[in-house]
């Protein structure tokens, strides 16, 4: 196959040709997407924008059988820009605070329709179950999604979509006849290229469900870290002092003074690594360290128990265990 459709061989023609073969439905002429695709996309806005306005796929808010009613559904804008120096595609949805961008492949120009189809769905299956488990966006994360800048297709290509959307034609295989090694092609996608869902975005606030779950735990644990390390310091200047005032005839205190010390200082050290790794939503062992730091820590265990506790059910939570399994995965 060297065209996706009649004569074209550009991006936007292969993501259309590719979003079909994956099992979108054109939704351009109803705006209805079928109760039995993946989701549906919308034609209408190339044309008379020359594809700068991009394609919009509307997928069905909707997660392992259950469906937030109170969204109903997610429109992904999806626009051409170039990621680096290659060309590709943005997608971005205020309403599910994600954007991501996608390589074009000229080599395997479907492939970026199956990054796309992969990294829409999972994070819409991640989003739903984080929305049915109480999760809100706020108005300032639904704004804080960045516009992307946009390019064009061929004006050939807006203006042919136009004509077959003029003559009430559904975009499917029927317009470019037998399609060839679909299995072949589902088969290759097995990781997104880039799962951005604002995840690189430093805006506060913002992220995926996961990072968001993990978001305020962490911080508590940085503070509950930081006192410890306070901890530790205090524990040595008693050490130096009693040893100045009163040399050797106070062992108990130097001793208690250093095992404080070294679980402090020493337990620190090693909850300020699983605390990256915490993060990151990667590792085993460090994060629990991180995660128990502060309830063993005198100076901080009576907020540090419940802190803990809040960090271990946020790292073992739905979202973070997908993410988690993703991470290992790589």
């Amino acid at each position: 196959m060297t065209i996706a459709f009649a004569h074209f061989d550009e991006p936007l023609a292969w993501l259309l040709r590719g979003l079909i073969t994956y099992g979108w439905a054109d939704s351009t002429l109803n705006r209805v997407t079928p109760a039995n695709v993946v989701g549906g996309f919308d034609l209408s806005l190339i044309p008379e924008s020359q594809g700068k306005s991009g394609l919009i796929l509307r997928i069905a808010a909707s997660a392992d059988g259950r469906r937030c009613h109170e969204d109903d559904t997610y429109a992904f804008e999806v626009v051409l820009t170039h990621v680096g120096s290659e060309r590709g595609f943005a997608v971005r949805c205020e309403d599910c605070n994600y954007l991501a961008e996608f390589v074009f492949d000229p080599a395997n120009p479907e492939w970026a329709a199956g990054y796309i189809h992969q990294g829409i769905t999972e994070y819409v299956a991640e989003f739903v179950r984080w929305r049915l488990g109480g999760g809100e966006l706020t108005w300032a994360q639904r704004q804080g999604v960045p516009e992307v800048d946009a390019e064009p297709c061929s004006a050939s290509l807006a203006g042919w979509i136009g004509q077959q959307v003029a003559l009430r034609r559904h975009f499917d295989a029927s317009l470019w006849g037998t399609v060839q090694n679909v299995a072949q092609a589902r088969g290759v996608v097995t990781q997104p290229m880039v799962t951005a869902g604002n995840y690189g975005v430093k805006t506060g606030g913002q992220g995926a469900p996961a990072s968001m779950a993990l978001e305020r735990p962490a911080k508590a644990l940085l503070v509950m870290i930081g006192l410890g390390a306070t901890s530790a310091v205090m524990a040595l200047l008693n050490i130096v002092v009693t040893l100045a005032l009163f040399g050797m005839s106070r062992p108990f205190a130097i001793t208690t003074n250093f095992l404080l010390m070294m679980v402090a200082g020493v337990g620190g050290v090693f909850a300020w690594y699983g605390l990256r790794e915490f993060k990151q939503m990667r590792g085993d062992k460090l994060p629990w360290v991180a995660i128990i730091y502060p309830s063993v820590i005198p100076i901080c265990c009576l907020a540090g128990i419940p802190i803990s506790i809040w960090a271990g059910r946020a790292w073992q939570s739905e979202p973070v265990l997908s993410r988690r399994a993703a991470n290992s995965a790589k």
